[in-house]
């Protein structure tokens, strides 16, 4: 376990943070459970008899990611602002209530707003009046009689620490006795506290958290046998529909869902830029546009065989899927470079175009499919790991593989087939 704020100066997490770190045992172990998310499911059992708690299944590292970049550390999270705290209550629940019955959402919960036991001290202009005594009088008696006052301070060496002044514990630790603390008139008369100012226990909010200036509260929650994207659509298209938003409220989705998002966009300015640099560099190397659109034939070819294994094994596409896909790229495309530059030395050396394109293809089949071979079973084992961190890495290695079987058995086939049709001008020359 461990209390307070972490000691790097960049951690998010408040002083009056609490951790509990659980060490787990190998999976092969395990006799309640056989995998993460039913060891989730029983561990969110059997503390949800705990109110007030909120539960968010991920990783150490990513929890302190997502924080730091969005704010949260929900995979989900809904944030609703607005100017009202009582108003972002009662829009948050209509929510929460929403997102529950969507399929594929878990431990559906609200933060807490409300419920957080304030001792409240109201000034009573009237009385004070009467008295004389002004409010700052009535604040300053409080901010030190109570919270206390700096009177010196004791030096030891290097160190310095302040002294503070404050009533005995036992004039401070309940209303009644914070009611009798006395305050001077300006008259001179002595006043009770309780006769000039309403002193009581109040609820009121733990934290009021905001965002770029603005109140906000959120609804987070665990992704469950679904696509965070089509989630998240689902959810917006249902707030839009059925929820009202008065003027001044907004919806935003944060989260892992804010982080992925992000990623995405970026990706999709790098991935098309990546691909126009293959193709000026193959143009540059084959000086012909028609055999440069014909080995980036391989790309789409590729992605057919990376798309079809996602859908097999259940995966959705993520940014570990989507970098997966740009390594895929240049794997394919280079079976189509060896493959074409085969074809081009065999014409060069005066065969037929029909049989330099059957010798070439025939003379790079081994070479291609034992490219294709290594590099699929160097990811086996990313493949089929089930520990830490397997969630992430095997969305890469399911599109790696896929996309390699697709694109090295159709750039055997198609390659071959079209270059006749690709490659007429640069033959005719």
């Amino acid at each position: 376990s461990r209390a307070g704020r972490a000691e790097i100066g960049g951690d998010p997490e408040p002083v009056s943070n609490v951790e509990i770190f659980v060490g787990l045992k190998p999976v092969s172990d395990w006799t309640s459970a056989s995998n993460r998310q039913a060891l989730q499911g029983l561990m969110e059992q059997r503390m949800s008899v705990h109110p007030g708690l909120l539960f968010s299944f991920s990783q150490p590292i990513a929890t302190r990611v997502d924080e730091l970049l969005s704010g949260v550390k929900a995979p989900l999270a809904i944030k609703l602002f607005g100017p009202d705290l009582a108003t972002l209550a009662s829009i948050g629940k209509k929510i929460e209530g929403l997102v529950r019955k969507i399929d594929g959402t878990r431990g559906v919960e609200m933060e807490q707003i409300t419920g957080e036991a304030q001792l409240v001290i109201r000034p009573n202009r009237d009385a004070l009046a009467r008295y004389g005594i002004p409010v700052a009088q009535v604040m300053d008696l409080v901010a030190n009689a109570i919270g206390g006052m700096k009177a010196g301070q004791v030096i030891n060496g290097n160190e310095r620490y302040d002294i503070t002044v404050r009533l005995d514990s036992n004039h401070r630790n309940s209303v009644e006795a914070i009611q009798n603390i006395t305050l001077q008139a300006s008259n001179g008369a002595w006043v009770r506290l309780a006769d000039v100012a309403q002193v009581k226990i109040e609820s009121g909010p733990p934290q009021i958290r905001r965002d770029d200036v603005q109140r906000r509260v959120v609804i987070q929650s665990n992704v469950e046998g679904r696509d965070m994207g089509g989630l998240v659509a689902q959810i917006r298209q249902r707030i839009d529909d059925e929820i009202d938003l008065p003027a001044g409220y907004t919806v935003v989705f944060g989260g892992q869902f804010e982080n992925q998002q992000r990623a995405q966009d970026k990706l999709m300015i790098v991935v098309p830029v990546s691909l126009g640099l293959i193709f000026l560099m193959l143009y540059f190397a084959f000086n012909s546009v028609g055999q440069s659109l014909l080995i980036m034939l391989n790309v789409p070819l590729a992605m057919i065989g990376g798309i079809v294994a996602l859908f097999i094994s259940g995966q959705y596409l993520s940014v570990p899927g989507s970098i997966g896909f740009i390594a895929l790229f240049g794997v394919a495309v280079l079976n189509g470079v060896v493959m074409i530059n085969a074809i081009n030395q065999r014409i060069a050396d005066g065969l037929p175009c029909q049989q330099a394109v059957f010798e070439g293809a025939v003379s790079r089949l081994r070479p291609v499919l034992i490219t294709a071979a290594t590099t699929a079973l160097g990811l086996i084992p990313i493949l089929m790991a089930t520990g830490i961190g397997s969630e992430v890495q095997q969305p890469l290695a399911t599109v790696v593989v896929g996309g390699l079987f697709s694109a090295t058995l159709l750039t055997l086939v198609v390659i071959p087939a079209l270059y006749s049709f690709f490659s007429k001008q640069t033959n005719a020359m």
